[in-house]
């Protein structure tokens, strides 16, 4: 489905009911909104994992401006702040009302700007593999010379440092790249081959033309809403030293850090079965809808 948002077209799927049946009532259930990484990538990132939840919620994908089946938009507009906004104004023509945000990677750094941003909107914030927290590239490239020895961390440090140069790019491809996954991951190269990636969007991130990707101090504090941050101990691209700091970081909330062993970037598609857990249990502590 897509729906006119501002100046584009925004292309979502939806699983579950908002309102189920009990006896003579019809009784509300939360909606997950889920916001994609990336930047560029699309909402297939969560499928099929996420259709389980919709036994306790209901589940809406959206593919970001710039991504996947929405509509491009133009590159000055691929920024944290317009994705946050977007994400506000598709609430509103869809009349969704507190909505949790669950964003994965750089989709986590939407969903915190979009928090903060419009802090009457969002119920809670489900950050997993999440950017945005500040992190030294020393600490990624230990974490990248722990899985993969010196060579995985030579491409990481060139690659991520910048070098966009064949060799470098190559190098990352083979040594650095794969260690995005986990012991635990499934077939990685069939989930990248399905999915509908703008490169554009990825080489826009690179360049550091979407905002800061570190959160101030005053974005951090004017989030209110209950967290939940899910990180993986073998993630060398958001560290798990970097989501155990950052109940620190967010102040004015309270913030739950669980990480996963064995896990890389992306604990729900690497783990859905411990990742879950927490998730549904946070869902179930929320406070009620007023």
């Amino acid at each position: 489905m897509r729906v006119a948002v501002e100046d584009v077209s925004l292309y979502f799927d939806v699983e579950g009911c908002g309102l189920t049946a009990q006896g003579d009532a019809m009784l509300s259930r939360p909606t997950l909104l889920l916001l994609h990484g990336g930047p560029g990538a699309d909402h297939s990132l969560f499928k099929p994992e996420f259709s389980v939840l919709a036994d306790v919620a209901q589940v809406i994908y959206l593919d970001q401006r710039g991504s996947g089946r929405s509509d491009h938009s133009r590159p000055e507009m691929w920024t944290w702040t317009r994705w946050a906004d977007d994400i506000a104004a598709f609430c509103d023509v869809l009349d969704i009302r507190a909505p949790v945000l669950v964003g994965s990677s750089s989709g986590g750094r939407v969903a915190i700007e979009c928090a903060a941003r419009h802090p009457d909107l969002v119920a809670g914030l489900v950050l997993e593999s999440t950017l945005g927290v500040p992190t030294s590239l020393e600490e990624s490239l230990d974490v990248f010379e722990r899985r993969g020895g010196q060579v995985a961390r030579d491409a990481a440090a060139r690659y991520l440092g910048g070098d966009t140069s064949p060799s470098a790019t190559k190098a990352w491809a083979d040594h650095g790249l794969p260690l995005y996954a986990g012991a635990s991951d499934g077939d990685l190269a069939s989930r990248r081959a399905r999915a509908m990636i703008n490169d554009e969007v990825q080489a826009h991130f690179r360049a550091g033309r979407c905002g800061p990707a570190e959160l101030t101090p005053a974005l951090a504090t004017a989030v209110t809403c209950p967290t939940l941050v899910l990180a993986g101990e073998d993630d060398p691209v958001s560290p798990a030293a970097a989501a155990r700091r950052l109940p620190a970081i967010l102040t004015n909330t309270a913030t739950q850090v669980e990480v996963l062993a064995a896990v890389g970037h992306g604990v729900f598609r690497q783990s859905p079965h411990q990742s879950f857990k927490p998730l549904r249990n946070f869902l179930h502590n929320l406070p009620a809808e007023s």
